[in-house]
């Protein structure tokens, strides 16, 4: 029955099973670490077939030239130029091999493996035969001598360089810094992919944040529009704003992990104005130098730290109440963001539980591992200071 089925085109390759049976032991050979145990097994079985014909090309020499010289000696040499290329095919690259076996470091196998090639060559070369004077007395034997070593020194010195694996050493470098690329190539994308995954965790722990703020703003207007509809009044009107500036800036931290620090303190001081038109006895201070408003930071810690002593501090405080954001710089060459209440403090506040610590904390584990940490501690006056301590840093190019 004909067999119908498609050839590939002239120029397109042939299937990787096709190419793998057509391939030559040296090709196959190729497919391996340079060196390796593998290779060097295929890499023989590629000499077998021309060593056989060497073979029988110096037999058939040594019947043709059997008639005019002498038998013993000549078949002698042929002999040794057979095995002379027999021990470059294979000296230098079994001890290349054994090298490799070391796992020695990087440098210090390559330098091992160019001296086991070397050495190869050398002993090979040492066992070349040549035409030699028993006892060589007069001037002119002597001078023949050494020319003719010399001759046959020129001669087989190249050819055993090139038999003794020059080709593979080189092949062994260029596969080696092939190798180390692709590393570095797999290494890039691993961390890629990492910083997809931690990428893609921040934003949920940021998602988890915002309907946490906005819930309890908008609780906080319902209840003013109950008891006094003149001030719910003012503090919508407070909360329009308040979104109209920070509405864009949230879609904006969706797609970045860091954004200037001055745009953090001015929700963090817009939150504060909804909060005081709902409860007009607390007073509040935002303090930062200029030069520290393009720092970069992590969205949405401040708006929780403010958030956190509102609820927690100032709600369940009677009377005046005092709320006090600042930024500095610190002696370490840190910025140390802290937001400090007059509120009732630890004795019966739940600080340190909500969701809003809780994501500051893991997100800060992500972004900067062990560089930044969160704190809290008593006030000298009373109230909670909470404190974020991170490495100072340049907004990233793309923000």
């Amino acid at each position: 029955m004909e067999n119908n089925a498609p050839l590939p085109g002239d120029d397109q390759p042939l299937p990787h099973s096709m190419a793998s049976k057509l391939a030559g032991w040296s090709a196959i050979a190729h497919q391996y670490p340079i060196f390796s145990k593998t290779w060097f097994a295929f890499r023989m079985r590629s000499f077998a077939t021309p060593l056989g014909l060497l073979a029988l090309i110096l037999g058939l020499i040594a019947l043709i030239a059997q008639p005019a010289v002498e038998e013993s000696s000549f078949n002698l040499s042929l002999l040794a130029v057979w095995v002379v290329v027999a021990l470059a095919l294979s000296l230098g690259r079994g001890l290349a091999v054994l090298v490799r076996r070391r796992k020695w470091s990087p440098r210090r196998e390559a330098a091992a493996i160019v001296f086991a090639m070397l050495f190869g060559v050398l002993v090979s070369l040492s066992l070349t035969p040549y035409t030699r004077t028993p006892q060589p007395s007069t001037p002119q034997e002597i001078e023949r001598e050494r020319e003719t070593f010399v001759f046959n020194l020129v001669i087989w010195f190249p050819v055993l360089m090139w038999l003794g694996g020059t080709l593979d050493l080189v092949a062994y470098f260029r596969q080696r810094r092939l190798l180390r690329e692709a590393d570095l190539l797999e290494q890039v994308e691993r961390y890629k992919n990492q910083r997809n995954e931690v990428e893609a965790q921040l934003s949920v722990l940021a998602s988890q944040v915002e309907p946490h703020f906005l819930f309890n703003t908008l609780s906080g207007v319902r209840a003013a529009m109950l008891s006094d509809p003149s001030r719910g009044i003012v503090m919508i009107d407070h909360l329009i704003d308040y979104l109209r500036s920070t509405i864009p800036q949230l879609r904006a931290d969706r797609a970045h992990m860091f954004v200037a620090l001055g745009s953090q303190l001015d929700s963090v001081q817009a939150y504060f104005g909804i909060i005081q038109a709902r409860m007009p006895r607390l007073s509040f201070h935002v303090d930062c130098p200029q030069e520290l408003r393009g720092v970069a930071i992590p969205p949405l810690m401040l708006i929780s730290l403010a958030e956190n002593a509102v609820k927690h501090g100032i709600e369940l405080k009677k009377g005046p109440a005092t709320i006090r954001v600042t930024a500095v710089r610190t002696r370490q060459d840190l910025l140390e963001l802290s937001v400090a209440d007059d509120g009732v403090g630890f004795g019966t506040a739940t600080t340190g539980s909500g969701i809003g610590l809780a994501n500051i904390r893991e997100r800060l584990k992500h972004l900067y591992g062990g560089e930044a940490s969160l704190a809290l501690r008593a006030g000298e006056a009373g109230g909670v200071v909470a404190s974020i301590t991170l490495p100072i840093r340049t907004m990233p190019e793309g923000n």
